[in-house]
């Protein structure tokens, strides 16, 4: 192949250009590494839209709590059905029979759900200070 000047012009352009995609390739690196760790840090999110946050995690505490029992109807039929038939009310409503175990468990989920919402509730409220504070943070 011939050298001639366009050639050479062309060749020194895409020498140069790599020069400068070599320079610029660290930044750009660490860049996309800063957006990375921004969009995964729930801070983030927390910042930008506090309201949609705010929604979305009452939404989902919303489902995540479960529904009340109506006890009301089957205490009530019981006893009215009793004094419909003039039969004596002396019996009662089966109710389950709760175990120790069972009671146990159910406070100790109560202690680690308390604690658990503690927590989150002073993250929260260090990321909120520290925003309004002025202090650079990432």
């Amino acid at each position: 192949m011939t050298k001639t000047l366009a050639n050479e012009k062309q060749a020194e352009a895409i020498k140069r250009r790599m020069r400068e995609i070599r320079t610029e390739l660290p930044y750009d690196v660490d860049n996309a590494r800063h957006q990375v760790q921004q969009l995964t840090d729930w801070r983030y999110y927390v910042r930008r839209f506090p309201v949609l946050t705010l929604a979305t995690t009452a939404a989902v505490a919303y489902a995540l709590v479960p529904r009340r029992k109506d006890a009301s109807p089957s205490g009530t039929h019981h006893v009215a059905t009793a004094r419909n038939h003039h039969e004596p009310s002396s019996q009662s409503p089966n109710v389950p029979k709760k175990s120790i175990l069972g009671g146990m468990a159910g406070a100790v989920g109560a202690i680690a759900m308390r604690q658990a919402t503690r927590f989150a509730a002073s993250k929260l409220e260090s990321a909120f200070l520290g925003r309004s504070s002025g202090g650079a943070r990432k």
